[in-house]
């Protein structure tokens, strides 16, 4: 059958669609079949080292511990924090709430994270190591995308939402835990990581 949507029924159009992305799809395989991935894999790395030598150089540098600076006992408003922490780089909001998204009794910390210097830094390995300290080692955390009707974003201010009553957030990966190098990074490069 021709493609031509303009001659066509509304069901015409979507089985012809539809078999124009089977098509596509069965061609992608077929790619992958030709080389392996970690050719693949490999080639990509190259090329990103190539074309961006200043972050294929860059390494993970361990994050200074964070020291408390203010206390719930320092609150002046019920908005104000519990707590404050800083280090080096970030400072550090903490706010215990009860926790209305899942209902558990140990509640909800908010963790509202931001540079120093005001840039837009997000290291996620930094905010990992932030929420470890924090909130747990085992606690789990997720930043929220909201709606644009509902979307905050006066400052390059983070938060990490942790749940510590909560054993397993029900998305993300089951798997055991895999932290790769540069050298050993699955899909797409990865820096080195910091030295012990």
């Amino acid at each position: 059958m021709n493609f031509n949507p303009t001659k066509m029924t509304g069901q015409q159009r979507q089985t012809a669609l539809q078999r124009h992305e089977r098509e596509i799809l069965i061609a992608r395989l077929r790619d992958y079949d030709r080389e392996s991935t970690d050719k693949l894999r490999e080639l990509l790395i190259e090329r990103w080292k190539k074309e961006h030598p200043t972050a294929a150089a860059e390494q993970s540098t361990s994050l200074k511990p964070l020291m408390k600076h203010l206390n719930a006992k320092d609150k002046q408003t019920p908005d104000d924090a519990d707590e404050t922490w800083y280090n080096d780089l970030y400072y550090v909001s903490l706010r215990r709430r009860p926790d209305h998204v899942f209902g558990s009794k140990e509640g909800m910390i908010q963790l509202g994270i931001a540079s120093h210097d005001g840039t837009a830094r997000h290291d996620w390995r930094h905010f990992q190591e932030i929420k470890s300290a924090l909130a747990g080692p085992e606690c789990e955390a997720f930043e929220l995308y909201p709606a644009e009707s509902r979307l905050l974003d006066p400052s390059n201010y983070y938060t990490l939402w942790c749940f510590p009553g909560i054993r397993r957030l029900k998305v993300g990966h089951d798997a055991a835990r895999d932290v790769r190098d540069r050298d050993t990074a699955a899909l797409a490069p990865q820096r080195a990581l910091a030295p012990e």
